[in-house]
């Protein structure tokens, strides 16, 4: 098999762990409107005996009103664990240590934030958050945004 095929029905996401979540709110609505800064980074663990990938995906967004930081946003990490029927046609050993397809695990970060954004939203809905809606985004330049 290719290293750069993908079949989605050998992905299967298990399960979903909050780690950390820390949500701030300001206790009034505020005078002005803010924009957020949002910061988003992974890393990734995995277990190739047992064919087991996680993601851990870090969100920090803080609101700015006329380019102050106001006591508004939130600090998360979330876990998405993976089981991949065929992890081994992913990755090849360099120096020991396993180096994965950079389309594999766009996959599994595109999986992992798509489904964060969705968990995002309906945590704030009922919040003076609701208004912010995780950006779409380049998965490629994810992956370049380890933590």
């Amino acid at each position: 098999m290719d290293n750069n095929e993908i079949v989605p029905s050998k992905i299967h996401l298990n399960n979903i762990r909050w780690e950390k979540e820390n949500t701030f709110l300001v206790s009034e609505k505020l005078e002005k409107k803010p924009t957020y800064d949002i910061n988003i980074a992974h890393n990734m663990m995995h277990n190739l005996e047992k064919e087991v990938v996680k993601i851990r995906l870090f969100l920090d967004i803080s609101a700015v009103i006329d380019e102050k930081t106001i006591n508004q946003g939130g600090n998360y990490e979330v876990d998405f664990f993976f089981k991949i029927e065929d992890l081994k046609d992913h990755y090849q050993i360099n120096n020991e240590k396993p180096l994965f397809s950079g389309v594999f695990v766009c996959t599994l970060l595109g999986i992992s934030y798509s489904t964060l954004r969705g968990m995002a939203f309906t945590l704030w809905k009922d919040t003076f958050l609701s208004s912010i809606i995780l950006p779409v985004i380049a998965v490629p330049d994810l992956l370049k945004s380890k933590k």
